[in-house]
């Protein structure tokens, strides 16, 4: 519980507070507030962020190859069954 108007007042001015953008009250009004320590535990980070970008980035590359063939492929069929229109065909 905590004593002040931050409902009313708001933030921002004026704008919002924690309470109502969807955060709880840390109760940041209160004496000795900023003395109590941290509120939020460490997010665990990978052992080897950089082993994980590169397979990442190899992956990635591989898939823009992949994919690539893939278009140049369909590409190549839909060139191939194509039939051409004279002038001629249309006057028919």
């Amino acid at each position: 519980m905590t004593h002040n108007a931050c409902a009313t007042v708001k933030w921002n001015g004026g704008t919002s507070w924690p309470v109502e953008s969807g955060h709880g009250c840390l109760g940041c009004s209160e004496p000795d507030f900023w003395d109590g320590g941290s509120f939020y535990k460490a997010l665990s980070a990978p052992a080897d962020p950089l082993k994980f970008a590169a397979v990442a980035a190899v992956v990635g590359a591989g898939a823009g190859v992949a994919v690539s063939v893939a278009n140049r492929v369909k590409k190549s069929a839909a060139k191939a069954t194509h039939e051409t229109t004279t002038l001629a065909d249309l006057e028919k």
